[in-house]
């Protein structure tokens, strides 16, 4: 890859898919993001406590904006028809082992749709002929079974179940693993 990973994510690049449009996230979409992210049912099997406020996601927004100036975050507004439902992309970038690590959230008004899986493959396919990763990876906490069903019909493979290996929101979580390889991704996309 010419261009390192920094300075693909100081400017992500748009990603479209039959539905969907993944894009920069912008400070304009603290409303949509706001509506999501202070769902408490929505960011239990999250790692991170629902926005108390539409301040909070406004301050969050700017925080975003600053880490990709500095080319350190990985993840794209996922929009239908202009409205922010959600983010997608990875929540952390190896260069020197070609991994990553992909992360998803999508608005519950949304859920059982496939946008999940629209947006998750269409990174999946970011990472591998654009990124040139050799592995994708997601993590999800035992209990959140939808997650799981996304991974595998991106065609993640179940690797295991790492006991009590997330302290998060006042108590340990069993964290389960899927990921794909380059190959796994070529040989799917040859069918």
């Amino acid at each position: 890859m010419d261009l390192s990973i920094k300075d693909i994510f100081r400017s992500p690049p748009v990603l479209v898919t039959e539905r969907l449009k993944l894009r920069k996230i912008e400070k304009a979409d603290r409303c949509d993001m706001f509506e999501f992210s202070s769902d408490p049912e929505l960011t239990r099997f999250l790692t991170w406590e629902p926005h108390p406020d539409l301040g909070y996601t406004a301050k969050y927004l700017s925080y975003v904006q600053s880490q990709y100036r500095a080319g350190k975050f990985f993840d794209w507004a996922v929009t239908l028809s202009e409205k922010m439902i959600g983010t997608c992309g990875f929540t952390a970038l190896d260069e020197y082992n070609l991994c990553g690590e992909m992360g998803y959230v999508i608005s519950s008004h949304y859920h059982g749709q496939g946008y999940a899986t629209e947006a998750a493959m269409r990174v999946i396919r970011f990472g591998f002929e654009e990124l040139g990763l050799r592995r994708i990876e997601s993590r999800y906490m035992i209990g959140n079974d939808a997650s799981r069903r996304v991974m595998e019909k991106c065609g993640m493979t179940f690797e295991g179940v790492r006991r009590q290996s997330l302290y998060i929101k006042g108590r340990y979580v069993d964290v389960g693993t899927c990921s794909i390889l380059d190959t796994e991704y070529k040989a799917m996309r040859s069918k």
